[in-house]
């Protein structure tokens, strides 16, 4: 049995995007998605702030660093991942696999 990753956040871009290619070729695109809203839980309202780094890879990631900017509201839909930074510290971040401006 194959256990579900599946994950969707809009929010508006952060910091620049920034366009990368692997020693195999692959395209990535990284930039951080910040999100606010107001969630219901228990009854009483809470305020949700997350950002979060987002990755795509592929053939889409050169047209999207083009088009995206700055304070762009977007949603991500895709998978979680976790990685390490340089100094081995591990974060989540989301890959995504669809990409929506709102």
């Amino acid at each position: 049995m194959e256990l579900s990753n599946q994950f969707v956040l809009g929010g508006s871009i952060c910091l620049p995007p920034k366009l990368t290619r692997s020693p195999a070729g692959v395209s990535h695109l990284r930039f951080v998605l910040e999100h606010r809203s107001l969630q219901h839980e228990a009854g009483l309202q809470r305020r949700s702030y997350v950002r979060i780094q987002v990755v795509m890879s592929g053939e889409d990631a050169p047209q999207w660093a083009n088009e995206l900017n700055v304070g762009m509201q977007v949603q991500v839909s895709g998978f979680l991942n976790r990685i390490e930074d340089k100094n081995g510290v591990a974060k989540l971040v989301i890959h995504a696999q669809q990409l929506v401006k709102i």
